[in-house]
């Protein structure tokens, strides 16, 4: 992660808190994947567990991009 990133991101989860749930939530999902993918065998269940918190997770991701770059914005304004 780049410098400023990373600072726009410790500045956010300290002042959003929809931010900190979402960032939260992100480190959950992954690691939810990655025990899922820790099995030997996926059965059908699984492999639509797998499908769906990826789903949740790039939604997650993309909102909160979508507050960073607002942030970005209010702060150039």
């Amino acid at each position: 992660m780049s410098k400023p990133k990373q600072i726009l991101t410790e500045t956010l989860l300290v002042e959003n808190e929809e931010f900190r749930k979402l960032y939260e939530e992100h480190i959950q999902y992954e690691q939810d994947l990655e025990a899922l993918y820790s099995l030997k065998f996926f059965p059908p269940e699984v492999e639509l567990r797998i499908k769906e918190l990826k789903i949740v997770k790039l939604h997650g991701k993309d909102r909160m991009r979508q507050l960073m770059t607002d942030y970005n914005n209010k702060k150039r304004d």
